[in-house]
């Protein structure tokens, strides 16, 4: 269930969606006098620093917990192209103009879960940590020069099965090096396929059960 929460100020309101924050942490190091965290009340203040520098800094969140609405200019874009990028040990992290099961999102940004602990599936939560999940993000080379196309992405969490990935997207690994370029994929996120990213069918195997 979403915990959406915003913060007004003067040129940008800032929003903020609990159950999709990961903790990365880059916006408190980020920009500290706006991101004050273990208060009690409001904990996001727009107005203490530069509009600009502010919306950049919430372009980086990688889940897309944070975004902004600017009341002039421009607010965040998709990116030209999607992406896929493989973290080691940790979750996919999706940069495209996408969908889940066709449900339009509210930002470009998000964290998937691909170690099969998350309580938030599909969203990551953190759990690869405790749950010890090792995979070093690596994704064989298939055709990482062929140009990537535009176009809609729909991100489908398969019953009981992968994250099965329809229309234009690139695969990177965890250096962010592009290494394929597809329509479909069918990504693990139970954590225990072979062939990581992805998935093998090991889902059946070890009875992975989510909706």
């Amino acid at each position: 269930m979403s915990k959406q929460q915003r913060y007004e100020g003067h040129a940008i309101t800032v929003c903020f969606d609990a159950s999709r924050c990961i903790h990365s942490g880059k916006c408190v190091q980020g920009l500290p006098d706006v991101f004050r965290p273990d208060v009690k009340g409001q904990w996001i203040y727009p107005d203490a620093a530069d509009v600009t520098a502010l919306a950049q800094l919430i372009a980086t969140c990688p889940s897309g917990a944070l975004r902004y609405e600017r009341k002039e200019g421009d607010n965040e874009q998709a990116p030209e192209a999607n992406s896929v990028t493989v973290e080691a040990n940790g979750p996919l992290h999706i940069r495209a103009d996408f969908t889940i099961n066709g449900e339009g999102q509210d930002s470009p940004r998000a964290t998937l879960c691909r170690c099969g602990a998350s309580k938030n599936k599909p969203w990551c939560d953190g759990a690869h940590n405790e749950a010890g999940f090792n995979d070093a993000g690596e994704v064989p080379p298939f055709n990482p020069d062929e140009e990537p196309q535009a176009g809609k992405l729909d991100i489908k969490p398969l019953r009981n099965g992968p994250l099965y990935l329809v229309g234009p997207h690139t695969i990177c690994d965890s250096s962010g090096k592009p290494a394929r370029v597809c329509g479909k994929s069918a990504m693990c996120r139970c954590g225990a396929s072979k062939s990581k990213p992805y998935c093998d069918g090991s889902h059946a195997a070890i009875g992975f059960s989510c909706e």
